[in-house]
């Protein structure tokens, strides 16, 4: 059914859909718009696109007996999809036009959710006593086409029109708030896109969703010795999200010992089947991995062995930019030895080395750093520091500081790895792999 949809192009402050097959919804036949994700055909169809932080959904909701008003049911619709979810007031554009009999009424306007900025389009279609509403809700004027192409695709038939049929409860599904980083996106050469969002870090390919959970020091310490770790975990990140009738447990013996649950499951927030799993990676402190995929079918040809989720943890990366390093990092590390009388058992002596790294990014491209090391052997101790001042550059994956040892200019791969509360920055010298920084920032 070709309509005149609304151009929200205007609204913004500063892909083309391939053939797909036709699917029947309640009393419409619609195309699925290419690339999109399927989140819910329960109450309405609901698609969802995310590229870095640019998004779109879009919401065909079932036809309800409306007032044989249009101006009535359109009213209606923006208070439910625009007004209750995310208190925008009233349309700043309006219009009205026929397409096959319907009166088709237009409008959009601009909104602000959990500090994303969006436009809303709501399409009410009337046709006597029946309507229906098309919603789309973007950030991004490039995907103003797929809305009008997936609307162009929609055909409803009044013949499977049920009288009585009453409006869904409508919600917010809205993209996590992403973490404050120059570049919060990264996408992979394999397919795969990661988000630092504040609460975790999504990962997304095709119709699989992962999330990598940040270390959480208050619960981590906040588990009895009495519940094992798969289900503690498992309360927290899956039960206020998702209903699993009968989820199962690792039961292999392994070491190290596998934390690991599985089962089929229903999104509690769109009523979609879906297929859940959780696994629990110790590497300072505990590390949910949780994935979401349609099935276990389309899971377990991802992701055959528990095991294999530990790579997804490497997928934390983001791209380095200046304006998100200005400021002072430090780390370090340590380490100790005793050594014992292999006949006597007795102490002998003991070895330690602890090393303290600073370093200082100004706004006008200079850098200081500085290096402290403390070797006690036995009685020995040794003390040595090295310190830099230079100038220094980033291009994503690239961190360059000048005179550094000898004057030279070292050259790092550099990353962001986020962390609840924040990010780490970890850089590792070129020429000397072994040599590797990971910093929190102090100032």
């Amino acid at each position: 059914m070709k309509t005149i949809l609304i151009s929200a192009q205007l609204l913004f402050l500063p892909f083309l859909i391939l053939a797909q097959s036709p699917m029947q919804f309640d009393i419409f036949t619609c195309q699925a718009p290419a690339g999109y994700v399927l989140k819910d055909n329960k109450e309405k169809l609901f698609f969802e696109k995310i590229e870095g932080s640019a998004y779109c959904q879009l919401y065909l909701w079932k036809a309800t007996t409306g007032e044989s008003d249009p101006e009535k049911d359109f009213a209606r619709d923006w208070n439910n999809f625009a007004v209750t979810p995310y208190q925008v007031s009233a349309p700043e554009t309006k219009e009205m036009n026929s397409a096959d009999g319907w009166t088709v009424t237009n409008g959009a306007a601009r909104g602000t959710y959990k500090n994303i900025q969006f436009v809303i389009s709501i399409s009410t279609y009337s046709k006597g006593a029946v309507t229906y509403a098309i919603v789309s809700v973007l950030n991004d004027r490039k995907y103003l086409a797929d809305v009008d192409q997936f609307t162009a695709t929609v055909d409803p038939d009044l013949k499977k029109f049920k009288p009585g049929s009453s409006l869904a409860k409508p919600f917010v599904s809205q993209p996590g708030q992403l973490m404050t980083m120059a570049k919060p996106t990264t996408n992979f050469d394999d397919g795969w896109m990661a988000r630092a969002q504040t609460s975790y870090v999504q990962l997304q390919k095709s119709n699989t969703e992962i999330r990598l959970h940040y270390v959480d020091a208050a619960l981590d310490d906040a588990k009895s010795n009495m519940i094992d770790a798969p289900e503690y975990y498992w309360k927290h990140y899956i039960e206020p999200y998702f209903s699993v009738r009968q989820p199962e447990k690792w039961s292999g013996v392994q070491y190290p010992v596998i934390y690991f649950m599985q089962g089929n499951a229903t999104n509690k927030q769109t009523g979609a089947s879906c297929f859940v799993a959780i696994k629990i990676v110790y590497n300072g402190g505990a590390r949910p991995i949780v994935v979401i995929s349609p099935d276990q079918s389309s899971y377990q040809r991802q992701f055959p062995h528990p095991n294999d989720l530990d790579r997804m943890l490497s997928y934390n990366k983001f791209a380095v930019t200046a304006k998100d390093i200005i400021g002072t990092w430090n780390g370090g590390g340590g380490g100790g030895l005793e050594y014992y009388n292999a006949y006597t058992g007795n102490y002998m002596s003991s070895h330690t080395l602890s090393t303290t790294d600073e370093f200082s990014f100004n706004s006008n491209g200079t850098y200081s750093s500085m290096y402290r090391s403390a070797n006690i052997n036995g009685g020995n101790a040794q003390f040595g520091g090295q310190d830099f001042k230079g100038k220094f550059s980033c291009t994503d994956w690239q961190l360059s500081a000048s005179n550094r040892y000898r004057g030279a200019t070292t050259n790092f791969n550099a990353q962001l790895i986020a962390v609840k509360g924040g990010y780490l920055l970890y850089l590792q010298d070129k020429a000397n792999s072994s040599m590797q920084y990971t910093l929190y920032r102090t100032k």
